[in-house]
C-alpha cells in the first residue's frame, strides 16, 4: 500500500469494489469467538492457579481435574490465539488499515480477558466474599490466585478501555481515507507512472516500509510524487513497476500498482529484516 500524507500502520487501502468502511458478519462472528476464547481461557487459567493453592477445590473445580485442566488451559489459549490472528487478518482486509485493526482486535482480545478473570474471581470468592477479600489484602495463604487474577483482569479492563475510546476515531479514520481512494478513482485524474524505490524507513513488524517516488506525465508536464510503501518482504514491487496515480484539483493523491500490467517484485532477502 502507499500513501502519500500518511506512515506506519495509518497507511490505508481499499480492495477493488470494497465500500469505505464496510464490515461483515464474519468479522463480527470471529470478534465474538476471540471474546469468548480469551474469556474462556482467563478463567480456566485462573481456576489453575486456584487448584495449586489452599482454596477449597468447590471454589476452583470446572470439572476438570489435575493435568487435563493444564492441558485445556493449553488447548483453549491455542483457540484463543488462532482466532485473534484471524480477527486481525480480517479487520486489516475490510478496515484496509494495521491501526484500526490492531485497535479492534486488542479491545476485543482485552476486554474479553478481563471478563473471563472476573467470573473466576467472582467463583472463587465464594459465599462470603467480604471475608475472602478481607484475606486477600491482608496477603493470607490461599488467596493467591484471587489477588492475581484480580490485579490481571482489571489492568486489562483499564487497558482494554483505553483502546475502545480510541477505537471509534481510528475507524473514523480508516473510512475517511478510504472514502478518498473511492473518490479519487472514480473522479479523480488518472495517470501511469514508473516507480522508484527510495530507502526503508523502517520495519513494522516484518513488513517494510520505504520512501518511494513515482514519476508521470500530466497535461501540466513531467511531475513527481513522493509517498511511503508499505509491503511485505515478498512483495517489493521492482524499481521501474508501473503505478497508477490518481489526482484531484485540491493536490490529494492515490497510488496504487497498475493492475493491467505484470509487475515483477525484488527478491524476498533483499528486504527482509535482520537481527541487530
Amino acid at each position: 500500500m502507499f500513501s502519500a500524507t500518511d506512515k506506519g500502520g495509518r497507511i490505508t487501502g481499499l480492495a477493488p469494489g470494497q465500500r469505505p468502511g464496510t464490515t461483515s458478519a464474519v468479522l463480527w462472528i470471529s470478534a465474538g469467538l476471540c471474546f469468548a476464547a480469551w474469556g474462556a481461557a482467563a478463567f480456566l487459567g485462573s481456576s489453575a492457579l486456584c487448584s495449586g493453592t489452599s482454596m477449597p477445590a468447590s471454589r476452583c473445580s470446572v470439572g476438570v481435574d489435575g493435568g487435563w485442566l493444564i492441558a485445556l488451559v493449553g488447548v483453549t489459549a491455542f483457540a484463543a490465539q488462532w482466532v485473534t490472528t484471524d480477527l486481525a487478518d480480517r479487520a486489516r482486509v475490510r478496515l484496509g488499515q494495521s491501526r484500526a485493526a490492531s485497535l479492534l482486535w486488542s479491545t476485543v482480545l482485552l476486554i474479553g480477558g478481563a471478563a473471563g478473570g472476573f467470573v473466576a474471581v467472582a467463583r472463587q470468592l465464594g459465599p462470603d466474599p467480604a471475608e475472602v477479600l478481607r484475606r486477600t489484602f491482608d496477603f493470607q495463604i490461599g488467596t493467591e490466585s484471587v489477588f492475581i487474577t484480580g490485579v490481571v483482569a482489571i489492568a486489562a479492563l483499564l487497558w482494554g478501555l483505553v483502546t475502545a475510546a480510541r477505537l471509534p476515531a481510528g475507524l473514523r479514520y480508516a473510512r475517511a481515507r478510504q472514502a478518498d481512494i473511492e473518490r479519487l478513482r472514480r473522479d479523480g485524474s488518472r495517470y501511469v507512472g514508473r516507480l522508484r524505490l527510495g530507502e526503508i524507513i523502517y520495519w513494522l513488524g516484518s513488513n517494510p516500509e520505504l520512501h518511494v517516488t513515482v514519476d508521470y506525465d500530466s497535461p501540466g508536464g513531467a511531475r513527481e510524487a513522493r509517498a511511503r510503501m508499505r509491503t511485505s518482504p515478498d512483495r517489493v514491487p521492482a524499481d521501474g513497476s508501473a503505478v497508477l496515480v490518481f489526482t484531484d484539483h485540491a493536490g490529494t493523491v492515490h497510488l496504487e500498482l497498475d493492475p493491467s500490467a505484470e509487475t515483477v517484485f525484488a527478491p524476498e532477502d533483499r528486504y527482509t529484516a535482520t537481527d541487530g
